[in-house]
């Protein structure tokens, strides 16, 4: 279910169309004015904004996508809200019975909203505390889709670890819900660690073994090694939320100093090659590929090329070095994604594809060296 615009004038009625790719839905909408880009190599431009006007330009764009697209109770899901958690965190809203609150705040506090199916369980022997689980319902676009996928999303949010959370009578928190991650990670059916990943390393960046469900010692390099053996072009999204785990599992590997090998290695050159692909494909406008790291493309769906060049950005403004994000080819696409959301400020838009987007645009504002 896409999200909401509130409108500051008459707004024609738009229409979805088909699912353009597993994360977007298509929005109908009047062809885009813009000559459509080439394929291939981006070139440098000497028109670029400077440091300053960039910075202004994406929180105009963040703060309008912000306050003018609306998340609703009745009409949206749990899974929109994780999603906007990505880019707003606590600052994002939800209409609950016409009044505007905090998205967060009112599922923490015990609000009802289709999709969030979490509950308390058996106590942790590691904390003696209760665990806390949210239910996967996989490929959904209500619930939770993939393993962990609500808390590595709630971990990039930046919420205190001892967050209240309550569920019945009970009040757990975040790291209660980071505790029991960690413990059934020797547990997951569908073999796939992306979000937990994200999860484990922003929750719990000192801590480098943990004791699970098995009764034995666990780290995050056979996660980091599984993730980088898989295909990228068989995973979700082209790849882009295997690559982010893969760039949160690189970081969190260098901040402890230690040298790269075994499976951290292979996540790093994972990171790395994926980071070269991306700007071999690039197109001519700034915008990256519609087929991610598999081979060059663009589309003619404005929406198709939200939500593409949205998830890449994302992933590339947490994975490169500090000193590239002012490089020309990533403030291109930087302004080319702002340049697009503007246009389609009165288009209603799913919001996986918008809201990790507007993340991107996030974390590239805030690791801007010149933004600070």
């Amino acid at each position: 279910m896409p999200v909401r615009v509130l409108p500051t004038r008459s707004i024609p009625h738009r229409i979805l169309c088909a699912i353009a790719c597993i994360c977007l839905l298509s929005v109908g909408c009047e062809p885009n004015s813009q000559r459509e880009p080439t394929v291939g190599q981006a070139t440098d431009s000497t028109s670029l904004l400077s440091a300053q006007s960039l910075v202004e330009r994406i929180d105009r764009t963040l703060a309008f996508n912000r306050d003018r697209r609306v998340l609703d109770v009745d009409r949206n899901a749990a899974w929109q809200v994780a999603h906007g958690a990505v880019a707003y965190g606590n600052d994002l809203k939800l209409q609950v019975d016409g009044q505007s609150v905090g998205a967060l705040e009112y599922l923490f506090e015990g609000g009802q909203m289709r999709g969030w199916e979490i509950d308390a369980g058996p106590a942790l022997a590691s904390t003696q505390r209760p665990s806390l689980q949210a239910y996967v319902e996989a490929g959904s676009y209500v619930g939770q889709g993939h393993v962990d996928q609500f808390l590595g999303y709630l971990s990039q949010a930046s919420l205190p670890l001892n967050t209240p959370i309550r569920l019945g009578d009970q009040t757990l928190t975040i790291a209660d819900w980071g505790r029991t991650a960690q413990h059934l990670v020797p547990n997951n059916p569908y073999r796939e660690y992306s979000w937990t990943l994200i999860a484990l390393t922003n929750l719990f960046p000192d801590e480098l073994t943990w004791t699970a469900a098995d009764g034995k010692e666990w780290t995050l390099e056979p996660l980091a090694e599984f993730e980088a053996k898989q295909d990228l072009a068989q995973s979700p999204c082209g790849g882009m939320h295997r690559l982010m785990g893969l760039a949160h599992a690189v970081r969190y590997w260098k901040k402890k100093e230690l040298p790269f090998r075994g499976g951290w290695l292979a996540a790093k050159e994972t990171v790395e090659q994926a980071i070269e692909t991306i700007r071999k494909y690039q197109n001519s406008d700034g915008s990256f590929s519609t087929n991610y790291t598999i081979r060059p493309g663009t589309s003619a769906d404005l929406s198709t090329r939200i939500g593409t060049t949205g998830h890449t950005l994302e992933f590339l403004a947490y994975a490169v070095e500090p000193d590239e994000l002012s490089s020309p080819w990533m403030q291109r696409s930087v302004e080319r994604l702002c340049d697009w959301l503007d246009s389609a400020s009165d288009v209603e838009l799913e919001c996986g594809g918008l809201y990790h987007g507007l993340s991107g645009l996030r974390i590239y504002r805030d690791r801007l060296p010149k933004a600070n």
